[in-house]
């Protein structure tokens, strides 16, 4: 079966969760002796051309991304249209996969429904959403249940949170090209499928996110960690905003540190907020590392060698992939309970599921496991069996693929 998957961004080019699962189901679809093919953007015209990487053949198109039109060009974005056409029609797909086509915009879906059936992966709201979908928070009191009526995103909720980038058809369009284009709609989490649903965005399946549990290793050795392999760690990865809870674990840290005098805050990724977070920490900043982007290898090991993972986000976070590498590298998280995160951690088994917006809450999640290691031992353990038994990567190209069969059959 030829497998064309459509994708803003792929490794090593964009590191986010999106783009690993990308890239890890179209090297999954490769491996059952599939041939896969990738069309996704960058920013870079030097990069632009194919290139083979672990088998799936990997085409990248020039875009540019001014954000402000995004909410203009992800309906229509003539850079990539003639591209992706012209890619679509020489790689002859029996089936597309579409995941984020914010960028490709959706030109690259019609452009993939008049040639084979379409799969497409939300991976995010922002099908709905002109950002991190947090404005549900409003209507959610600190401990009370998310209602559908909370996640039903009204059109004075989307002024607000665009700003000058709302743009009034947009969210009408998506709907209408969805509906015209995609043969089968996938979510990765349930808690993503209820908050599209409540914005008239079926999907027709779940598929969560899986994870290499065999490429993380359980004991690093201390010279590929970015820290004190004896200090008691929390590690905050990935994407560091105000969204995914930066705000909110600074002033958590500040508590903890008190309580807990050798614990430290380990920032990998991107370092746009550190200093916010800093700022946030008061006297404790000096126990705030921030390493930046770390090779594959050397995050695997911090994230094993880490005390316990946060990934606190303010947002709908779908399923967010930092918990499951934790998982996987025999860490447990403290995470929270806004989106799909709550699907993989049972709290107080294998970590802690809160609400970051409780600030106490969050810091005694935190302080249980930073002063009881043998507790966050068995917590990691219990967490690294989890996603073994039930989160593999190879249980997701399962799932995938059934579907893609399913679809190129319709």
């Amino acid at each position: 079966m030829r497998v064309c998957l459509l994708s803003d961004g792929y490794p090593p080019w964009e590191r986010g969760g999106a783009q690993k699962v990308a890239a890890q189901l179209a090297e999954g679809y490769v491996r059952r002796g599939h041939d896969a093919s990738v069309v996704t953007t960058v920013t870079d015209r030097d990069a632009v051309g194919r290139s083979t990487e672990n088998g799936v053949a990997v085409h990248r198109v020039w875009s540019p991304r001014p954000r402000g039109l995004l909410p203009y060009l992800t309906l229509h974005n003539p850079a990539v249209a003639g591209p992706v056409e012209r890619l679509l029609d020489r790689l002859a797909p029996d089936v597309v996969h579409a995941h984020n086509v914010h960028w490709l915009s959706n030109a690259a879906l019609r452009a993939a429904a008049e040639r084979a059936p379409v799969v497409k992966t939300f991976h995010d709201a922002g099908t709905v959403a002109f950002g991190d979908f947090d404005a549900f928070l409003d209507d959610v009191p600190v401990g009370d249940p998310v209602t559908a009526a909370a996640y039903r995103h009204p059109r004075r909720r989307q002024v607000r949170e665009a700003g000058l980038r709302y743009n009034p058809v947009r969210n009408r369009l998506n709907r209408r090209c969805l509906a015209e284009c995609v043969d089968v709609g996938v979510a990765v989490s349930d808690e993503l499928r209820r908050a599209l649903a409540a914005n008239g965005v079926d999907c027709d399946e779940t598929v969560r996110n899986g994870v290499a549990v065999e490429e993380f290793p359980r004991s690093p050795p201390a010279d590929r960690l970015p820290f004190d392999a004896d200090a008691p760690v929390v590690l905050f990865g990935g994407r560091t905003s105000y969204e995914k809870g930066g705000a909110h674990l600074a002033r958590a840290f500040r508590r903890v540190a008190a309580d807990v005098p050798d614990a430290e805050l380990v920032v990998t990724g991107d370092d746009d907020y550190v200093e916010r977070m800093r700022e946030l920490a008061g006297r404790h900043a000096d126990r705030l590392t921030a390493t930046g982007w770390l090779s594959r290898e050397r995050l695997r090991a911090a994230f094993a060698g880490a005390t316990v993972v946060a990934s606190p986000s303010v947002f709908l976070d779908p399923f967010p992939t930092v918990n499951l590498e934790a998982f996987a590298a025999g860490t447990p998280v403290v995470t929270t309970r806004f989106g799909g995160a709550s699907e993989l951690v049972t709290d107080g088994e294998d970590g802690f599921v809160v609400d970051p917006r409780d600030a106490d809450a969050l810091a005694d999640a935190l302080r249980r496991l930073l002063a009881d290691p043998p507790r966050a031992a068995q917590f990691g353990e219990r967490g690294r069996r989890t996603v073994a038994d039930s989160f593999a990567v190879e249980r997701a190209v399962d799932g995938y693929l059934s579907i893609l069969n399913r679809a190129r059959e319709r």
